[in-house]
C-alpha cells in the first residue's frame, strides 16, 4: 500500500513538473513573441485592453508584464510590451509596390503570373519575383518598406492587422536572393515584421537590416544596421544588434555574431563622369572579399538604378543615361556578410559622345597656315563646339567657337607656331551638350625658312636664311630635280647659313626644314629654284673673238 501510494505521488510530482517546463515554454514563446505599443495621452490599460486584446481579463496581466503603477495613469510615451497571443485579428493587411524597375513579375494562385506595376496592392499569398537589373520596393501597413534585390523571389505568407490597428504583423518567405528593409522605431502602429529563408528566421524591431540567401539557399546572412533583429535557426537563436551580422547555414544555428566591415573609403572615387561604362574606383577595404555596388536616382535608394558586385576593383557599370546619382558601396566579407554603406553623390554626362577625331590626332602636327580640323559625323548630334587653347586646361584660349556645324573647321587666322590642345563635343537637340574629348595636343610647326640671300661665285655657292626662334637646328638639301632624288648636299646646321661647292652651271634646287631645340623637326619648306650660269668653253669665246682678230 505505501509502495502504490509513493508511486502515486512520483507521477504527480512528474505531472506536475512537465506543466510547469510546458507553462514556462509556453510563456517564453508568447514573451518572444510581443509587439510594442507607445502610449498615446487618454490611453490607459482599460481602454487600451478593451481595443486591442481578446479579453478584459489580460488588464491585470498587461499591467504586470510592464510594471504599471497606475493602469488609469500611464506617462504619454511609454512603452507597453504586448504578447501577441493575447491580441485580437481584426483584418488582414495589405501591401503595395512604390517603386518598380526592370522586369519583375508577381505570382498569384488565382491570376498566374502578371507584370509588377507601380501602386499594384499586394495580399497574402503572393509572389514577387525579380530578374537581372531589376528590383521591386514594397511598402506594408505599418510604413515598413522592403526592396526585393534582383534575382529574388518573395512570397508573401501572412499579413494582419490586430486590435484596433494597434499592430501590424508581416510574415514574408525569401525563397532566394536579396532583401533590404527599413522598420520605422517610432511608428504610432505597433509592427511585427519577419523575414523567413530555407535555413533562417529574422524577426525585426524597428531596424534596417538586410536578408540574403547563399549558396544555393543553403545559409543565409542576416545584417544588421540599426537596431535589434531576433535571428532563429534549427529552434535555437540569437539577437543581432546594429554593426553586425550572422550566417546561419541550413540545419544549423545561427552563428555567433561578427562585427560588420566599415564603410570603404571613397576619397579618392569621382563625382564626375563623363563616358561610359561608367568606372568606379574606390581605395581596397582591408577584409573585403568583394563588394556590392548600388545606383540609385534618390539618396534613399527607394529607387534603384543598377546593383552589382564584384571581387576585384575598379567597379564597372553599362549603359545609364546623363543625371544625378547616388552610389553605395560596402564591403563583403569572407562569409558573405555585407557591411557598413558607404554614399557619394555623382554627375554623368556622357551623350551625345564626342565624335571621332580624324586630324590632327594627339601628338600630330597641323599645316603651318590655315589650320585645318577634321572629325567623324556625329549621327545625335545637331553641332559641334571646339575650343583650341595654349594649355591642357584651357585656361589660355586662343579659338572658341560654340556652333560648327559641319565635321571639319579651317582657320581663317592662322596660329603661330607652337604647341597647342583642342577639344570638341557634340550638342543634340533632345540631350543638349555632351562631354568634352580628351584634351588632344597638337603642334603648329615652324615653316622651312625661305632663302634670304644667295651668292654665286666660280667656286662657292653661298645661301642665308633667318632663324625664327633660338636653340633651333636646319636641315638643307640641294638637288639636281625637284623630287630631291639626285640631291648634291644634305646637311644638318645650327648656324643660319650654308656654303657649299659650285656644281657649275645648270638648274638647281634647294628646301630647307626647322629642327626645334627638342627635337620636332618641322614640314619642308616649298622647294626654290636656282639658276646657275655656265662658265664658257676657251674654244667658243675663241669663235667669238675670231672676226675681231681677222679684222685687226
Amino acid at each position: 500500500m505505501t509502495l502504490n501510494h509513493d508511486k502515486n505521488n512520483l507521477r504527480h510530482f512528474y505531472t506536475f513538473l512537465f506543466l510547469v517546463i510546458l507553462f514556462l515554454n509556453i510563456s517564453a514563446v508568447q514573451a518572444a513573441e510581443e509587439w510594442s505599443y507607445t502610449v498615446k495621452p487618454g490611453d490607459n490599460l482599460w481602454n487600451l485592453t478593451e481595443r486591442h486584446l481578446t479579453s478584459m481579463k489580460y488588464v491585470p496581466r498587461l499591467q504586470q508584464l510592464n510594471n504599471v503603477q497606475n493602469p488609469y495613469v500611464i506617462p504619454p510615451g511609454t512603452r507597453l510590451r504586448i504578447p501577441v497571443a493575447w491580441t485580437k485579428i481584426t483584418q488582414d493587411a495589405y501591401a503595395h509596390i512604390v517603386n518598380v524597375y526592370g522586369n519583375a513579375t508577381v505570382i498569384r494562385p488565382k491570376d498566374g503570373v502578371i507584370p509588377a506595376t507601380l501602386g499594384m496592392q499586394l495580399v497574402t499569398g503572393d509572389k514577387i519575383q525579380s530578374e537581372n537589373d531589376s528590383f521591386v520596393t514594397v511598402e506594408f501597413a505599418d510604413q515598413s518598406r522592403m526592396r526585393v534585390q534582383d534575382n529574388s523571389t518573395v512570397r508573401f505568407d501572412d499579413m494582419k492587422i490586430f486590435g484596433d490597428y494597434g499592430l501590424v504583423d508581416t510574415l514574408l518567405h525569401l525563397e532566394e536572393g536579396r532583401t533590404e528593409s527599413s522598420v520605422p522605431k517610432d511608428s504610432a502602429i505597433g509592427t511585427r515584421f519577419r523575414i523567413q529563408t530555407p535555413s533562417a528566421i529574422s524577426s525585426v524591431r524597428g531596424t534596417d537590416f538586410r536578408v540574403g540567401t547563399l549558396d544555393k539557399q543553403s545559409a543565409t546572412t542576416s545584417e544588421v544596421l540599426d537596431g535589434l533583429v531576433e535571428v532563429s535557426g534549427d529552434k535555437k537563436g540569437v539577437k543581432v544588434s546594429g554593426g553586425f551580422g550572422t550566417v546561419t547555414a541550413l540545419g544549423t544555428p545561427p552563428s555567433r555574431p561578427i562585427k560588420l566591415l566599415p564603410s570603404p573609403d571613397l576619397s579618392e572615387t569621382a563625382h564626375y563622369y563623363d563616358s561610359l561604362p561608367l568606372v568606379i574606383r574606390l581605395n581596397p577595404l582591408e577584409g573585403a572579399q568583394a563588394y556590392r555596388a548600388q545606383i540609385a536616382i534618390d539618396p534613399e535608394f527607394n529607387t534603384l538604378w543598377s546593383e552589382f558586385t564584384t571581387e576585384t576593383l575598379p567597379f564597372r557599370d553599362g549603359d545609364i543615361p546623363d543625371g544625378n546619382y547616388w552610389l553605395r558601396i560596402r564591403g563583403i566579407d569572407a562569409s558573405g556578410i555585407e557591411g557598413h554603406d558607404a554614399v557619394i553623390l555623382f554627375g554623368l554626362n556622357a551623350n551625345p559622345e564626342p565624335p571621332f577625331v580624324t586630324a590632327p590626332l594627339p601628338g600630330d602636327m597641323t599645316a603651318t597656315e590655315n589650320q585645318e580640323f577634321t572629325w567623324a559625323i556625329q549621327s545625335e548630334a545637331s553641332h559641334y563646339t571646339v575650343m583650341i587653347s595654349k594649355d591642357e586646361h584651357f585656361t589660355d584660349l586662343v579659338y572658341f567657337n560654340p556652333e560648327v556645324k559641319t565635321n571639319n573647321l579651317t582657320l581663317s587666322e592662322s596660329l603661330t607656331p607652337g604647341h597647342y590642345f583642342w577639344q570638341i563635343f557634340s550638342v543634340s537637340a533632345t540631350e543638349g551638350a555632351g562631354p568634352f574629348s580628351d584634351a588632344m595636343p597638337f603642334r603648329v610647326p615652324y615653316p622651312g625658312p625661305s632663302i634670304e640671300e644667295t651668292e654665286i661665285d666660280k667656286d662657292d655657292l653661298t645661301f642665308a636664311w633667318r632663324a625664327a626662334a633660338e636653340g633651333q637646328r636646319f636641315h638643307f638639301q640641294f638637288a639636281r630635280d625637284e623630287a630631291f632624288t639626285d640631291i648634291i648636299h644634305d646637311e644638318i646646321t645650327t648656324a643660319s647659313r650654308m656654303t657649299i661647292d659650285n656644281p657649275g652651271g645648270g638648274t638647281f634646287y634647294l628646301r630647307t626644314k626647322t629642327i626645334e631645340s627638342d627635337g620636332f623637326q618641322g614640314p619642308w619648306g616649298p622647294a626654290q629654284i636656282i639658276e646657275i650660269p655656265h662658265d664658257m668653253p676657251y674654244w667658243l669665246l675663241f669663235l667669238l673673238l675670231l672676226p675681231l682678230l681677222v679684222l685687226i
